[in-house]
């Protein structure tokens, strides 16, 4: 089994020296072009003081501070917030300025208000329907990993992180948060931010989009009891029908050793595409060895049939791919794979979510699931290039989702045409 853990005999059944910055009642407002002070020259304001403290990342003192930070964490992906993760990407990047720790502490008692690793890349802006894209061009961004600040997230403090970070990395034109809540108060925080200062922009690349969480109430026969008789005799009978097909196995992978069980379901299960986008077999190993990997295989008769790729942090399971055999399709094996996944993950009581991240679940479990509305912000420094890559994007996706709407409207229209012929 490449070392992995079975779980069960199924007998019935992928974000420096210091400086100063703040805010004054009134603060003063660049002029279109002017991005502040010189990068590195201290800007004194009260009360805040604004810096780096990347060199601190493996400072007991500053690990304990951050933690209790992480601990009150709002977001929706504290994972990405985590010290535990930036050891992995420490570990799988040679680039070490590729993550920098973004924080900001009271002026006066030196007190850790608010912390954000900030991750640069090159994003690219397109057009995009499925796995077809047109690249437009690219913008050089900070991603605020977690798509939220710890601590402090009022407009206040994330202004003055944002006019540090801007003035500190000229190349940086935006600020990116993949996966922000739009009923949530660092959106509150930075819609008057952006409202109020006209030489900052935003927009929401492709639009506020659903986001599906599938609440674990701790014990499974109570996540069962979510369920009417019938469905919840229909997921016990998939699994039956999967038992009498072939022996089979659930396993579970989240040790280094049992990488190897999670590469093979991937190289026969996942289609060129997702395969593009997986992160490769030594970054999942190093994810397994910091505790972050926690992915599930589900074996009938030896061979793979599905795959749950995900990681898990805290309290929740993040879920970033559901893989499948097509031949295996009507015996329904997601969905089975996720039954099993969610009765193992309540025999630990410490998990309370099951986070799908952007999606439109088509399982049995959907009735039960929690939809949180999140968007892509970019928050940019206003310039005629910038706003004409967000707007296309904008005005693109808005026009598919209407195609979407008049393609569902004609199914639609077509099935009552239908539905009234049988019966004439």
């Amino acid at each position: 089994m490449g070392g992995a853990k079975v779980l069960k005999q199924v007998d019935m059944s992928c974000a420096e020296a210091g400086a100063w910055a703040c805010r004054t009642d009134v603060p003063d407002v660049p002029q279109p072009g002017q991005l502040g002070p010189a990068a590195g020259r201290p800007v004194l304001l009260r009360p805040y003081r604004v810096q780096w403290e990347t060199e601190r990342e493996n400072d007991p003192v500053f690990l304990g501070e951050w933690q209790a930070l992480l601990a009150g964490s709002t977001g929706p992906e504290p994972i990405y917030q985590s010290p535990d993760f930036l050891q992995y990407i420490r570990a799988t990047s040679q680039d070490r300025a590729e993550v920098d720790i973004l924080t900001v502490r009271d002026a006066g008692d030196g007190r850790l208000l608010a912390l954000t690793p900030i991750r640069y890349r090159d994003l690219a802006m397109g057009l995009q329907v499925r796995h077809w894209r047109l690249k437009l061009g690219s913008l050089h961004v900070g991603t605020v990993m977690g798509s939220a600040v710890l601590g402090d997230e009022s407009a206040a403090v994330l202004e003055s992180m944002v006019r540090f970070l801007l003035a500190e990395r000229p190349r940086v034109v935006a600020l990116s948060l993949p996966a922000l809540p739009q009923q949530s108060h660092i959106q509150q925080s930075l819609q008057a931010l952006t409202s109020s200062q006209r030489d900052l922009g935003a927009c929401v690349l492709n639009g506020w989009r659903e986001c599906h969480k599938i609440p674990l109430p701790g014990d499974f026969n109570a996540y069962l009891a979510q369920f009417g008789s019938k469905h919840r005799y229909n997921l016990k009978r998939q699994i039956r029908l999967l038992r009498e097909h072939a022996p089979l196995e659930l396993l579970r992978v989240d040790q280094p050793a049992s990488v190897d069980t999670l590469a093979a379901a991937i190289d026969r299960l996942a289609p060129p595409e997702v395969k593009a986008v997986l992160i490769s077999h030594e970054k999942f190993v190093v994810m397994a060895r910091l505790g972050l990997l926690r992915s599930y295989v589900l074996q009938s008769g030896g061979v793979p049939v599905a795959a749950l790729v995900a990681t898990q942090y805290g309290q929740t399971l993040h879920l970033h791919n559901v893989l499948t055999d097509p031949a295996m399709l009507r015996f329904s094996v997601g969905t089975s794979i996720l039954y099993l996944a969610i009765e193992d993950l309540s025999s630990e009581a410490r998990f309370s979510a099951i986070d799908l991240g952007y999606s439109s679940p088509s399982h049995s479990h959907q009735s039960s699931n929690r939809v949180e509305a999140r968007g892509h912000l970019l928050l940019y420094k206003a310039s005629l290039r910038t706003w004409a890559l967000c707007s296309a994007e904008r005005l693109f996706g808005e026009w598919l989702e209407r195609a979407k709407s008049w393609h569902q409207a004609v199914k639609a229209w077509r099935a009552r045409r239908a539905a009234a012929a049988k019966t004439a």
